[in-house]
C-alpha cells in the first residue's frame, strides 16, 4: 500500500473529455497522466523545463502497466504520487499511484523509461546512461524495499 505522504505529488481534476460514456476516466488517459506527472516531477526537482531537457536526452516508455482499483468520475480531485522503483544505468522504472479525493488508491501504474540521446533535435533510439544531474536530482524518489 502506498503512503500518501511519500514521493512527488501532481494534483489535477478529472475533466469531462477524459471520461468514457459511463462517466468515469477512460483507461488510456491514465498513461497520459503518468507522463504529465513525470514531466512535472522533472521540472520541480531538476529546475529545468521538460521541453528544454528533451533537447539533449529523452525518456521514452518501453514498458507500461496499470491496475485499476476504483473508478474516477468527472470532477474528482486526484493526486498522482510519483516514486521510482528502480534507477538503472540507462533506465528508470517509475511508479504512479493515483489517489482519489478521499485519499483512497484508485490506480497503480508502472512505466519503464529508457534514457536516450537527442542530437540536433534528432532522437537516437539507443540507450545512454542517465545523466548524473537527473540521477542525483531524483534519487530521493527511489523507494526503499
Amino acid at each position: 500500500m502506498s503512503d500518501l505522504s511519500q514521493g512527488f505529488h501532481h494534483r489535477r481534476t478529472v475533466r469531462f473529455g477524459e471520461c468514457d460514456p459511463a462517466g468515469v476516466t477512460y483507461y488510456p488517459v491514465y498513461f497520459d497522466w503518468f507522463h504529465q506527472a513525470m514531466e512535472a516531477c522533472f521540472e520541480e526537482y531538476l529546475k529545468v523545463p521538460y521541453a528544454q531537457m528533451i533537447q539533449t536526452v529523452g525518456f521514452p516508455s518501453v514498458q507500461t502497466s496499470a491496475t485499476f482499483k476504483r473508478p474516477l468520475p468527472v470532477g474528482e480531485h486526484v493526486s498522482i504520487q510519483v516514486t521510482i522503483i528502480n534507477m538503472g544505468r540507462s533506465s528508470i522504472v517509475w511508479k504512479f499511484t493515483v489517489f482519489n479525493g478521499n485519499g483512497d488508491v484508485a490506480t497503480v501504474g508502472e512505466v519503464k523509461t529508457v534514457c536516450i540521446a537527442v542530437t540536433d533535435g534528432d532522437f537516437q533510439f539507443s540507450p545512454v546512461e542517465v545523466p548524473e544531474s537527473v540521477r542525483s536530482g531524483l534519487r530521493f524518489l527511489i523507494e526503499s524495499h
